[in-house]
């Protein structure tokens, strides 16, 4: 550092010819070296330098006047460039008024670091990156971009009113800790969702992309093809879809299932009873084959369904063999069978209704067997409605309520000669019946007829025994030919 002025060449008097202008130029700059003397003096004898200012500091260079060190005010060195204040150091802080550019650094060794602590500081790696050193480890950067941290970010808990994690300009939307182990979302000073460590809940309505079947909007962390999951189908219309195919809709007025539904929702079995359960086709014997019968007695029977007679069923209809048996339960002590035959050889339909204990079989009628043998057993009658049968010139007819009709024919019958008062008679005349009848009910039977050919004649006719009628012809006027009498005989067969 030159703190004086550089003196001339002094006068040498080996030199006679330069002599007298190198002492004019000596004692002209020795007045200026006096000057700059007796200002280093104060320093020399502890004076200190003259505060001066940004302007006109202390201490300068003799080049550049304006740039140096000043005091500033107590405990304060300023340090000027220019005339300008550019740094100040003081008891307190070193403030400065221009870019501090510091060296670029390492990790290791940061460009800012501390005097006990020199691998712990900010370091820049020259391409609009810092870097925040600790332990002469990066932990975190700034980029034009984003800031990227190795370390864990530890927030204040905050509330929902002033949330630890927030935005400028909107203090109260962020994330806080709403308890232990609880994330609270924040949003307008309120929570509106809430995070814990099984679930998560949404304390407002919770929007997502309609999606499709094959994207669904909803889906699932775990569904790889984000196929699996819940879509908007159509307005107030929701889908679910599994693996890209819609299978359940809800729509305001229902729900809509595509593919087969299983699992503990349908019947576990063809006799489950289970309340709330799906019937499957072919439980009960419906929509498939009839089941068996449990223990193959139609008296075991507890569960509303369709079942198989067979040849073997026991307590099955007399004589039916082959065929469905449809049972239907009315709470624990009451129910009601009907059976179906399925061979040519069987006709109708059997029921019979079960209270407390099961009662008789009884058919019931239809074009197949509303005429056939009548029969009566135990109050009640059985078979059919009407029962028919023919011989040679007589036929009968047999109604279920014991009710019996036989009609005849007879040819070659004496005409009516023997005078009787006023009339002529024939002789009584008997015919053998082809069906019995009870005698003891209201008077036995009843005959009845008369003469084909115009004539005039009556017919008397009277019981005989069970099966045999008795007649006798009468006319105003004797007939001798021969006649062809029409009998019907009414009666009960039982």
């Amino acid at each position: 550092m030159d703190f004086f002025s550089p003196p001339p060449t002094p006068p040498n008097s080996g030199n006679p010819g330069t002599f007298n202008d190198d002492a004019d130029a000596f004692l002209g700059w020795f007045p200026a070296f006096v000057a700059e003397l007796n200002a280093l003096l104060p320093y020399l004898t502890g004076a200190g330098f003259s505060d001066g200012t940004a302007a006109a500091p202390g201490l300068v260079w003799k080049g550049d006047p304006d740039t140096g060190l000043f005091r500033p005010g107590s405990n304060a060195v300023g340090v000027t460039a220019g005339g300008v204040l550019r740094l100040t150091v003081s008891a307190l802080a070193l403030t400065s008024t221009v870019p501090l550019r510091a060296p670029l650094g390492t990790a290791a060794a940061p460009g800012i670091s501390f005097e006990a602590d020199p691998n712990t500081g900010i370091r820049s790696d020259g391409a609009d990156v810092l870097h925040f050193v600790t332990g002469g480890v990066t932990r975190g950067f700034f980029s034009t971009t984003h800031f990227q941290s190795t370390l864990p970010a530890a927030l204040p808990g905050g509330a929902a009113g002033a949330p630890g994690l927030t935005f400028a300009g909107d203090l109260d939307t962020g994330i806080f800790r709403a308890a232990a182990d609880l994330l609270g979302i924040a949003a307008g000073g309120e929570e509106r969702f809430r995070v814990g460590s099984g679930r998560a809940a949404a304390l407002v309505p919770f929007s997502v992309p309609d999606g499709t079947q094959t994207f669904p909007g909803l889906t699932f962390n775990g569904e790889v093809g984000s196929n699996t999951g819940f879509f908007l189908a159509a307005e107030n219309e929701i889908g679910v879809t599994c693996q890209g195919t819609e299978r359940a809709r809800f729509t305001p007025s229902g729900m809509q299932l595509q593919g087969l539904l299983s699992g503990t929702a349908v019947t576990q079995s063809d006799l489950d009873t289970t309340p709330g359960r799906l019937l499957k086709v072919g439980d009960y014997g419906l929509g498939g084959t009839a089941r068996p019968i449990p223990g193959n007695d139609a008296d075991q029977i507890g569960t509303t369904g369709f079942y198989q007679v067979t040849g073997a069923t026991l307590n099955r209809p007399a004589g039916m063999g082959v065929g469905t048996l449809q049972h239907i339960q009315h709470g624990a002590a009451r129910a009601v069978q009907i059976a179906y035959p399925q061979t040519a050889s069987d006709t109708g339909r059997w029921c019979r209704h079960k209270d407390t204990s099961w009662g008789d079989w009884f058919l019931t009628y239809d074009q197949r067997n509303i005429v056939g043998a009548v029969s009566w057993a135990s109050g009640f009658p059985r078979g059919g409605i009407i029962e028919k049968g023919e011989t040679a010139g007589a036929e009968y007819v047999r109604f279920a309520d014991g009710t019996q009709l036989c009609r005849l024919v007879q040819t070659g019958v004496p005409g009516p000669t023997t005078p009787q008062g006023s009339l002529y008679r024939t002789e009584w005349q008997t015919v053998t019946l082809p069906v019995e009848f009870v005698s003891a009910a209201l008077n036995g039977h009843c005959v009845t007829g008369g003469c084909r050919g115009g004539s005039v004649i009556s017919l008397l006719g009277r019981p005989g025994a069970s099966n045999v009628a008795a007649y006798m012809l009468l006319a105003p006027t004797s007939y001798g030919a021969t006649q062809t009498v029409d009998l019907l005989v009414t009666g009960r067969w039982r």
